[in-house]
């Protein structure tokens, strides 16, 4: 797995040199086996979707953040910010309305965590540093949907407290260390300048004048949020949080990991104490991914819900945004799988917990040509406690998704 490798240190805006310590690593695949040599220095799919990986430095970022691969055409100010305007922010996910084709990609299926019987827990794997920030088909996309939340919604999609200002800036100057290495297609340095070569945006990341957090979101599909020890308890103190599974970045803040759970069913009495002492346990260089699923008949991606609407759910009251029905005609093309795939690192620098989510959504028709996995969706739903999927807000369409699923898997 990752090893940490200190690098040149990075000058900051007194001019002093600051040495910074980020993550080195040799490829292995997804559970930690270590990766064929001829897998190296290439484009790879899984599915039929296309994900860019680093076509020059296979062991990771093991220099000191420089040119990059190559020396962009781009003037070199702070923040040169182009956004296509979209119709709202509350556009759907690019991916709904895709064909099949491309939706084949990573989060259709492989970050369905189907359990049986149902088990509520964390679910940890190892993760590959390689594998850290993913990019597909959708980047183009939902990075000009970014842009438009951060133009209309950015006071409830960032928030942070003071004591996370210099976790903010770690987390930057890695991205910006990362992804020149790994995604050379879409991102070049110039010195201090970091250029996103698809939205023609530069960052110099030493700027201090910048928010972190904005750029942060500015550059990739994963929303953020940063954990801290604060009076001795580790409490979330920043994040940047875009596309929202129907919850409020706003509400969360400060709050320890009980208080951030705190309308989860199960989650005190039965894994809460196993994750206050991982989260307490976790260390530099050994991060790991989770994933959950849920199912919901609303697209869209920036979905922020207060906890009122949340208990709502939880009693079974029914929430239908879009103001149609469901049923098993049109349940295909009205519900979707919604994945997030989260990642949790340990900073060297400052210590803070950084937590990514990289939430994909995808139709539920997809299913329809796939009985054998439509069949053990089947399996893990009806294995899920009624607390759950009313927790999940679920309650409106359960049966019907259900049905539809059976059908799919010819039950």
């Amino acid at each position: 797995m990752a090893s940490l490798t200190p690098l040149t240190g990075l000058p900051v805006a007194n001019g002093n040199l600051r040495q910074s310590y980020f993550y080195s690593f040799i490829p292995h695949d997804r559970c930690g086996a270590a990766a064929s040599p001829t897998s190296r220095n290439v484009k790879f799919s899984r599915g039929r979707c296309l994900v860019i990986q680093a076509s020059k430095c296979p062991f990771g970022f093991q220099r000191p953040v420089g040119n990059g691969n190559r020396e962009p055409l781009l003037d070199s100010t702070n923040v040169a910010m182009t956004s296509p305007p979209i119709t709202s922010p509350y556009a759907p996910a690019p991916s709904a309305e895709a064909p099949d084709d491309v939706n084949l990609g990573p989060g259709t299926f492989e970050y369905l965590p189907l359990k049986v019987p149902y088990k509520m827990m964390m679910g940890l794997e190892p993760l590959n540093m390689k594998n850290w920030i993913e990019i597909d088909v959708f980047y183009d996309e939902e990075m000009a949907l970014r842009r438009e939340i951060l133009e209309t919604r950015k006071s409830v999609a960032i928030a942070s407290q003071a004591e996370a200002t210099e976790a903010n800036w770690e987390v930057l100057e890695m991205l910006a260390e990362f992804l020149p290495m790994q995604f050379p297609d879409r991102f070049a340095q110039s010195g201090n300048t970091l250029h996103n070569l698809s939205s023609g945006e530069s960052f110099n990341i030493l700027d201090r004048k910048l928010d972190p957090l904005e750029v942060v979101a500015r550059l990739i599909q994963e929303d953020i949020c940063l954990l801290m020890p604060v009076d001795g308890v580790l409490r979330l103190v920043s994040g940047a949080v875009l596309f929202p599974q129907r919850w409020h970045l706003l509400e969360k803040m400060g709050m320890d990991m009980i208080g951030i759970h705190m309308p989860v069913p199960l989650y005190e009495d039965e894994i809460g104490p196993s994750v206050n002492h991982f989260m307490t346990r976790l260390k530099v260089g050994k991060p790991v991914w989770r994933a959950n699923w849920t199912i919901v008949d609303d697209p869209t991606l920036f979905q922020p819900l207060n906890e009122e609407d949340i208990y709502a759910a939880i009693q079974g009251k029914v929430r239908n945004p879009n103001g149609f029905s469901i049923d098993i005609g049109n349940a295909g093309s009205r519900l979707y799988t919604r994945c997030e795939r989260e990642t949790l690192i340990r900073l060297p620098r400052t210590g803070a917990i950084l937590f990514t989510i990289r939430t994909y959504i995808k139709p539920l028709s997809v299913f329809e040509s796939r009985p054998t996995l439509a069949a053990k969706m089947v399996r893990a739903m009806e294995a899920l406690p009624e607390s759950i999927y009313k927790y999940k807000t679920m309650a409106g369409f359960y049966n019907v998704a259900l049905e539809y699923l059976e059908k799919c898997a010819g039950l």
